[in-house]
């Protein structure tokens, strides 16, 4: 596969190209994952389109896309009219009309006295026109006439039944709509007072012309009440859920199914601006937050371009992955697998952000279902915990049927809360179990593209080099098999020591095994591979010794860039021997004539120092093993005493200065190599002293027992392998 790590170089490295500023490359990179979240995330926000018209017979069922709630205006507007309606005016009562309807019968009282007081008036017509003249209204004949026929006592009678009469109706208030009623009512009043048929006529005719409306209508105020009346009013809110059938086929359309499909965007196939602002809002907000925590908390990452565009395209992938499985099942979907990649990838801490993420966007997909976010947020963080610590190839494994086992039981308890039947629960924890297995499924599968891809070394790959058939091994073992030994020693000592100190154990162990790699383009100019033939160093000086030892190392980079080794296990074979001094080639050129001018530097490997704990590590033991190896009769106080020698002498030479090892670590990994090289190479008792003591107790025995021959050497055999363990 064409490394996209190359391809990305070469356009962010061209000389001139705008993408060589960082903060363009930033940008670019975040518009463009912004738009392709954008893409899959809103695909279904586009409906497809109904065109229905209202009286129209539906020639097939259309069903509710998602779930939404709207404002339903009509219903919202017939409750307004209610409410409305059922506000009463408010009025305010006149009381100047009372005073004026009083006065105004005493001045018609007054002036029909006046009238029948005036001898000069003879004549009735006078009389009528007289007092048609004097009067404040306009009566009709009948009551003016009336007023004129009636004597002192009956005017004040009258008067006092009139203004009783109006005084009952105006105190009770009259509005506009009640004034005809009222006009009536005074009629049938006057007629129960039991006056004569001409008293009656003139308190009922004055009382309907005095009679006015004095409750006055307060406009202000009723509209006050109204407007408070409406703004308590809660709009009338509908809910259409997913999958709700809308229109049946064979129904005749009605506006209101018109109106709930164009809430739904199905009546005009438009998109709905206002969820794609809010979807931009809110997956500009996830990939700013999660900016922002990689900035804070894994600022290595945030700096590295490659580790953001990973991180981009598993987030897709793993996006368009859980689309797909959406259709199928909700709880199917394997959103974890992007954790699980991320963390395998690049870091567990990020591994939990991209679970965060991934349940975010994961809501959006399944329309906010709260036990799909959580099944999805839940099972991709027992991902992240299941490979945090992945030192052998079945850790994958292991972590799918974890999820799925969390998966099951989130899904199951959710169930259970929003009380659903055991049949639906069951089915899907089920699903949930599959979305689980399929995470590791495809994490299994991509792990080696994006590895490849991107030039990411995770364990699995590691310990697939660590594996004896790997070609460079076996070329190891067949052309240098005494470096092949030492370097299976060299990784037991150092895998150990690493687990004490924090190091990577997998990353030293591989690293022990390669180290020495570059030994097999000359491999019998190095002790561990000669088995006793003549030593080529003899013959030639020891300057040029000193080059084929040290050229082991260029020899090693070369196969590694043949073998495309990781780049750590390259950096391990470049750093295990920094820039040490190779001091018996040394020695010897310095006892040579003109001795002292040889320059110590010459006389050195070109390092640089290791630079990790894993390269220190590697050094250590590299060193210990074969000084080690070179003592004559090994035992712990010599074991020990070279061990921390070689330490002392690498850390007094600057070597262990670039690398993070504490003084404290130092001294933990020199208690362990001393006591794993103790048990490799103590001393054992010497084979013909043992014989005798065992020729003595075959005799012995065999004359006390008198056993045949042949067992006495079965036991001999025996009591050699015996005696170191007896010692």
């Amino acid at each position: 596969m064409i490394s996209v790590n190359n391809r990305l170089r070469k356009l962010f490295l061209k000389p001139g190209s705008i993408y060589t500023r960082p903060l363009v490359r930033r940008i670019l990179m975040f518009v463009v994952f912004f738009v392709l979240y954008m893409v899959c995330l809103s695909a279904d926000f586009i409906p497809e389109k109904v065109s229905l018209l209202v009286g129209e017979v539906s020639d097939r069922d259309v069903i509710a896309p998602r779930t939404v709630s709207y404002v339903d205006s009509a219903k919202t507007k017939k409750l307004e009219i209610e409410v409305l309606a059922s506000v009463a005016n408010v009025y305010d009562m006149d009381v100047a009309v009372m005073a004026k309807a009083e006065e105004d019968v005493k001045t018609i009282f007054r002036s029909a006295q006046a009238v029948l007081a005036d001898n000069s008036l003879t004549t009735s017509e006078q009389k009528l026109e007289k007092l048609t003249h004097g009067l404040p209204v306009s009566l009709s004949s009948a009551v003016i006439t009336g007023l004129i026929h009636l004597d002192e006592d009956g005017l004040v009678k009258t008067e006092n039944y009139t203004t009783a009469i109006l005084r009952k109706y105006l105190q009770r208030g009259i509005r506009d709509d009640d004034l005809e009623i009222a006009r009536k009512q005074v009629v049938l009043e006057a007629e129960e007072l039991g006056l004569n048929k001409n008293a009656e006529t003139i308190v009922a005719g004055i009382a309907q012309t005095l009679i006015r409306p004095n409750f006055i209508l307060n406009v202000r105020e009723t509209d006050k009440r109204k407007q408070s009346a409406l703004a308590n009013i809660e709009p009338v809110r509908e809910t259409v859920k997913k999958g709700q059938i809308l229109v049946r086929r064979g129904d005749v359309v009605t506006s209101e199914q018109i109106h709930v499909m164009e809430e739904l965007g199905l009546y005009a196939g438009n998109v709905n601006a206002a969820r794609i602002l809010g979807l931009a809002v809110f997956v500009l907000l996830v990939m700013g937050i999660s900016m922002g925590y990689l900035y804070q908390f894994a600022n290595s990452i945030h700096a590295n371009d490659r580790y953001l565009i990973l991180l981009g395209l598993i987030v897709l992938v793993t996006m368009i992955i859980a689309k797909v499985a959406h259709y199928y099942s909700d709880f199917a979907a394997p959103v974890a697998a992007g954790a699980l990649l991320a963390a395998i990838l690049i870091d567990a801490r990020v591994g939990l952000v991209v679970g965060v993420i991934m349940a975010m966007f994961f809501g959006v997909i399944v329309e906010h279902d709260l036990r799909a976010v959580a099944a999805a947020l839940i099972g991709g963080m027992t991902g992240v915990y299941s490979v945090t610590k992945m030192v052998h190839g079945y850790s994958l494994t292991k972590a799918g049927v974890s999820i799925a086992a969390v998966n099951f039981l989130v899904i199951g308890s959710t169930g259970l809360i929003e009380q659903l039947n055991g049949s639906e629960i069951l089915l899907q924890g089920l699903f949930g179990a599959i979305g689980g297995i399929l995470s590791a499924v495809i994490t299994i599968g991509l792990l080696p593209y994006l590895e490849n891809a991107f030039n990411i070394t995770t364990p699995v790959k590691l310990l697939d080099l660590a594996k004896p058939n790997h070609p460079l091994l076996q070329r190891l073992l067949l052309d240098a098999p005494g470096t092949y030994h030492h370097s299976v020693l060299v990784g037991n000592l150092a895998e150990t020591a690493a687990v004490t100190v924090g190091a990577d154990p997998v990353v030293v162990r591989v690293g022990a095994y390669y180290h020495d790699i570059g030994k097999t383009k000359r491999p019998y100019f190095f002790i561990e591979n000669q088995a006793g033939s003549e030593n080529p160093h003899d013959k030639i000086a020891p300057s040029l010794s000193t080059l084929i030892i040290t050229s082991h190392i260029k020899d090693g980079l070369d196969l590694c860039r043949d073998y495309k080794l990781p780049q750590v296990i390259t950096d391990i074979v470049q750093q295990h021997h920094g820039t040490t001094l190779v001091s018996y080639f040394y020695k010897r050129a310095t006892e040579h004539e003109h001795g002292e001018c040889v320059i110590e530097d010459d006389f050195r490997y070109e390092g640089p120092a290791p630079q990790t704990k894993e390269a220190a590590l590697i050094m250590l033991a590299d060193a210990c093993e074969a000084a080690v190896r070179s003592i004559g009769k090994p035992n712990v106080n010599r074991i020990e005493s070279t061990v921390r020698k070689i330490i002392r002498e690498r850390l007094q030479d600057g070597q262990l200065d670039d690398c993070n090892l504490t003084l404290k670590d130092l001294k933990i990994i020199g208690d362990v190599y001393i006591r794993l090289l103790s048990s490799m190479f103590h001393s054992r008792i010497e084979y013909p002293e043992a014989l005798k003591e065992l020729e003595r107790r075959k005799n012995k025995n065999g004359n006390n027992n008198k056993q045949p021959a042949g067992k006495d050497d079965d036991n001999v055999g025996d009591g050699v392998h015996v005696e170191p363990g007896t010692k």
